[in-house]
């Protein structure tokens, strides 16, 4: 699929004068990351509208200490750091390649600009992503007052699995996020030795497996009693960790 035709059935496009997405897209530049790859770092200054194209981008805000919090990922027609971009401003967050490539479709920012001065639906289409990132913050608060690590942990992969999730045939679902157990750690306030534990835990329960791409989830119910978003289960089905 060429840059023009991503453009055009992308979301941010959605009933945007043909004519402007024409030119939007003659302009517009393709970038590729690798996985670990920063697209900007906090403190840069915005250059241009970027769409996710393929791939998951994260973003990720420096922390005392040398430490750093996601504080959402990205996947295809993800709009990008438009907040920053609108008002002119350094970013607060880096952007990081969170899959194996991550590539991105570029609208430099005079383009950009102009075209949302001109284009009602454009202007209110990039407003409609606010829509999401407060989704993505009330995830993140669902996630951290979930109770226990293990809780934390199941909320999250729940969360995970609404968002870029996908059923298969045999029972099992999959989560194509490729996440290390300190990002694990990070995204529900633990430690790394408690993030291993847990998981490792379910990993011998056969409640969860992991691998470099992502999570293969065989036993959802478990982990939505385990969040508390479905009544528990009776029977001895209980794998409770003692981490907090």
């Amino acid at each position: 699929m060429d840059t023009r035709a991503f453009l055009e059935r992308s979301p941010l496009m959605a009933n945007v004068e043909p004519a402007l997405v024409r030119r939007l897209a003659s302009h517009a530049t393709a970038h590729t990351y690798e996985r670990g790859e920063y697209l900007w770092r906090a403190g840069s200054e915005p250059q241009a509208l970027l769409v996710v194209r393929s791939g998951l981008v994260k973003l990720v805000r420096p922390a005392p200490h040398g430490r750093s919090a996601i504080c959402g990922l990205f996947g295809a027609g993800s709009p990008l750091g438009e907040l920053a971009l609108i008002k002119g401003i350094p970013f607060p967050t880096a952007a990081v390649a969170a899959t194996s490539t991550v590539t991105v479709c570029g609208i430099a920012r005079a383009e950009a600009l102009d075209a949302l001065r001109h284009d009602a639906a454009l202007s209110l289409n990039l407003l409609c992503t606010l829509e999401t990132r407060l989704a993505l913050l009330h995830d993140k608060i669902d996630v951290l007052s979930a109770g226990s690590v293990e809780a934390r942990l199941a909320t999250l992969l729940l969360k995970l699995y609404e968002q870029f999730g996908d059923d298969y045939e045999d029972g099992t679902s999959r989560i194509p996020v490729p996440l290390s157990r300190q990002e694990l750690a990070d995204l529900v306030s633990t430690s790394f030795e408690t993030a291993i534990r847990v998981v490792s835990r379910w990993e011998r329960a056969g409640v969860v497996s992991t691998d470099s791409d992502g999570f293969t989830l065989h036993d959802m119910v478990l982990l939505q009693q385990t969040s508390g978003m479905s009544p528990a289960r009776s029977g001895g089905d209980e794998i409770a960790v003692n981490a907090h």
